[in-house]
């Protein structure tokens, strides 16, 4: 069994994997993944199961060492991940000698960056998740000198397999989404905004919830709590939005007038604050994607 030393562990570096299904009515929130296709990309690229449980890195400025001989592959933001010198990007096959030491300055585009291994992590599982969560499981991210062990595959994976070019961030994001439960029940005049408007990720966000600076002058009456999920919009009383994420609350009292979907919440996270982006309702065909 090998191990992963943490010489630098970043500002939040976790493991995530498909989430914790099945525990709302506990008010325990589903956590996994920030960005879902970047993570299933990850594993599949080392053959495993979408759902596995990868490393789940905030940002960069991290710094691993590595004690046996192992196969890793990290996707997501765009970053130089740099193996005892050589240099190595993102999307690609990364065989990882005993004793090497794996290097990620800070990401250039992005935000969270997913390292899987040929292999398996060897961390507590917990209602039926690896996925880290501070009120269930003993860590909630992985400090300075942190170990993680691992195990690796039986076979290894061919050094030419499976590389894909790196992702492109877009000056503009278009992020999928769907109406909310609360959609229609604004003017004609906020719908036209919410399809059309550009709107800014203000410096208020973390693994539960993204802000925007954008806010949405309303009169509508207020609710009693009713079911929220990852990619939840709600919409404050004071015209506040907030984008719903991964560790979000189960429950909540504010309208839900849109819906991120699973590639909407995705886009969005990897999205730095002050970036602007647009919803793009998922029944209008001639937006690019």
């Amino acid at each position: 069994m090998g191990k992963i030393i943490f010489l630098k562990a970043g500002l939040y570096t976790t493991i995530q994997d498909k989430g914790r299904f099945g525990f709302v009515d506990k008010g325990i929130p589903l956590s996994g993944a920030m960005d879902e296709e970047a993570f299933h990309l990850a594993n599949l690229l080392v053959r495993k199961d979408p759902g596995a449980a990868c490393l789940e890195i905030y940002m960069g400025n991290v710094k691993l060492y590595f004690t046996e001989n192992c196969q890793i592959v990290c996707t997501g933001a765009n970053a130089k991940i740099i193996v005892d010198g050589d240099l190595f990007s993102t999307n690609e096959i990364i065989n990882v000698s005993a004793g090497a030491r794996v290097n990620m300055p800070p990401f250039s585009k992005g935000q969270w960056l997913y390292l899987a291994i040929n292999g398996d992590f060897q961390c507590e599982k917990v209602l039926g998740s690896q996925s880290f969560y501070q009120k269930i499981t003993q860590l909630s991210k992985f400090s300075d000198n942190g170990i993680l062990p691992y195990t690796n595959a039986p076979q290894t994976i061919p050094f030419d397999f499976s590389k894909i070019k790196p992702r492109v961030f877009s000056d503009l994001m278009f992020v999928p989404t769907y109406p909310g439960p609360s959609f229609s029940a604004l003017s004609k005049e906020h719908q036209f905004t919410l399809r059309h408007s550009t709107f800014t990720l203000s410096p208020i966000q973390n693994r539960m919830g993204i802000h925007l600076n954008e806010k949405l002058k309303h009169e509508l009456p207020e609710l009693i709590s009713s079911p929220v999920y990852p990619g939840t919009v709600q919409l404050t009383h004071a015209g506040k939005m907030i984008v719903l994420m991964k560790d979000a609350q189960v429950t909540g009292g504010y309208h839900r007038i849109l819906q991120l979907s699973v590639r909407g919440i995705s886009r969005l996270a990897q999205l730095r604050p002050n970036a602007k982006f647009k919803f793009q309702l998922i029944e209008e065909t001639n937006t690019p994607t």
